[in-house]
């Protein structure tokens, strides 16, 4: 068996029997750069593993090398870590394969970064420590640790340092070299935006506006806040809009990340009302971005934002303009024509207007089928009008005068692409839409795929445990619309699942029936394209015995 020793100077592995090191304490001289290597083998502290490969020693007394931090994590070798440094820990990032984080070392529980200046600190596993804790990613380590850390010198901005990491787990981890951290300075503020600890003299001025603003502690703000470009004042309120909660009730948890500064902050509407109402006051006006921000945030809450007076009293033109207009109701007369141009904003705004996702005008000159604003959405074929409604919530199983649902809607348009009609058939069986339906006439969706030639959500249909047999008024079912109409591929596809193909309707005719029927009117018209379509069919009912 074979151990590897690792040089600490030039990291050159050298390749040596077992039995010579086991039990030995010693020197080696690195062949490569010649330097005197400490080792020391006199307790097995990797107990059965003894093949796994060996970089490090638990019992190192040497000095710590001076090259850039590396070491093998999680048993390949690693370089290149972004360092970090906070009174609470000091943590090393690594990301291997352009995903965040993707190894992340944290060592919490060490002395103030002033104690550790030009001192040792050691820690053993004769040794140990009760407040150090080790955490790879999201591991806490338990095995032997040899520890030695010192901080050469630091600043408000960064720490340098030389570390001495090894741990006898699994995949023998190892770091050692010198690092350079960014020295964090974290902050938390509650709902009421007072902070745990006072914010750093260092930082600009436009971070500690930005973090004010978000903790809405206006007294420190305005402070800070007369020293701003006018382009900082702009981009300081679409931060306050982009993180305004949903409704009035809402506390947030929002972490904010910028330079040395990590903040924490509960965000509620009445605080950042409180910010909203100072930049207001002191001349900042809303500029055509900053209406856009506002439409998105009045169209996602729950409620009308508190700010909504203030800007109505302060822009009434420019209120008008960019919220007036578009989020009141453009449908006076009820019959919902807005709905054709496919906004999920103004439909956000009629819902928050009329109070319900499954409103139906009750008219029955404008609305004599009794749709409802879902079933309306698909009978104009909007699709991002019915994919929002379906997220939201709207009932997809309230019938229509007819018997239907809005999923019957979907299977008899055809103007949709094919991407969005299975889109919205996925988001329809998802939010619990019955497939089993049948409407006065005893159609069901699945006979409207056959009369349209919709596979694609014939077999979404199929998956869901639509019952093929079903049959309507004159005892026709799926299979005897397909032959009737033409459509093969959705023939194929019910004969596949099981479809009866010599199943006959109440005047006793088959689909076979019905299908040369269709046949002889295409040669008396002499359509090929209809020929040929009833061709195939016939073809198909001869493979499955029709």
């Amino acid at each position: 068996m074979k151990t590897i020793l690792s040089c600490s100077n030039c990291l050159s592995g050298h390749s040596i029997s077992s039995s010579k090191l086991e039990g030995k304490k010693g020197k080696y001289r690195c062949k490569k750069c010649s330097i005197w290597n400490h080792f020391d083998f006199r307790k097995n502290l990797t107990g059965e593993r003894s093949d796994s490969l060996v970089l490090f020693d638990l019992n190192f007394i040497g000095q710590i090398p001076n090259h850039t931090l590396q070491g093998q994590i999680f048993g390949r070798y690693t370089t290149n870590f972004v360092s970090e440094w906070s009174n609470e820990e000091l943590v090393f990032l690594k990301d291997e394969e352009g995903n965040d984080d993707d190894v992340r070392i944290s060592i919490s529980g060490l002395p103030e970064i002033v104690r550790l200046k030009n001192f040792d600190y050691d820690i053993t596993t004769t040794t140990p420590s009760k407040t150090l804790s080790i955490i790879i990613n999201h591991n806490v380590n338990t095995s032997p640790v040899r520890l030695s850390l010192t901080v050469v010198d630091y600043d408000h901005a960064l720490v340098n340092g030389k570390l001495y990491l090894a741990i006898s787990d699994e995949w023998n981890t190892f770091l050692h070299g010198s690092f350079t951290a960014t020295h964090i300075y974290k902050i938390e503020f509650d709902e009421y935006g007072v902070a745990n600890k006072e914010l750093p003299d260092f930082i600009t001025s436009y971070l500690a506006s930005k973090i004010y603003a978000l903790s809405g502690n206006i007294l420190l703000l305005q402070k800070h806040y007369p020293s701003l470009t006018e382009n900082e004042k702009d981009e300081l309120f679409t931060l306050v809009m982009y993180h305004w909660p949903e409704n009035q009730t809402t506390v947030s948890e929002v972490h904010f990340k910028e330079a040395n500064i990590q903040a924490k902050f509960q965000l509620t509407q009445r605080k950042l009302n409180e910010t909203f109402i100072f930049l207001i006051s002191n001349q900042l006006k809303p500029n055509a971005n900053h209406w856009h921000i506002i439409h998105d945030v009045v169209c996602h809450s729950e409620s009308e934002p508190i700010f909504i007076p203030i800007l109505k009293s302060k822009f009434p033109e420019e209120y008008h303009q960019n919220l007036g207009n578009q989020l009141e109701t453009k449908n006076e007369d009820k019959t919902l024509d807005w709905l054709d141009e496919d906004d999920v904003y103004l439909l956000d705004s009629f819902v928050r207007t009329v109070g319900s996702l499954d409103y139906i005008i009750k008219d029955s000159i404008r609305n004599p089928l009794g749709f409802t604003l879902l079933q309306e959405a698909f009978v104009r074929s909007k699709f991002k009008s019915c994919m929002r409604l379906l997220e939201r919530g709207a009932n997809p199983n309230i019938l229509d005068a007819n018997g239907e649902s809005a999923i019957f809607k979907l299977c008899q348009d055809n103007k949709l692409r094919l991407q969005e009609k299975t889109a919205l058939m996925d988001e329809l069986i998802k939010r619990g839409a019955q497939v089993n339906l049948q409407s006065v006439n005893g159609m069901s969706p699945l006979h409207w795929c056959s009369v349209f030639g919709e596979p694609s959500l014939a077999k979404r249909l199929i998956q869901a445990g639509v019952d093929i047999h079903i049959t309507d008024q004159i005892g026709s079912t799926a299979l005897h619309e397909a032959c009737k109409f033409g459509n093969s591929s959705v023939l194929a596809l019910l004969l596949e699942s099981g479809a009866k193909a010599n199943g006959k309707t109440l005047e006793e005719k088959t689909g076979r029936d019905l299908a040369f029927e269709n046949l002889e009117i295409a040669e008396l018209e002499s359509d090929e394209e209809k020929k040929s379509r009833y061709q195939r069919v016939l073809s198909l009912l001869d493979v499955y015995g029709g």
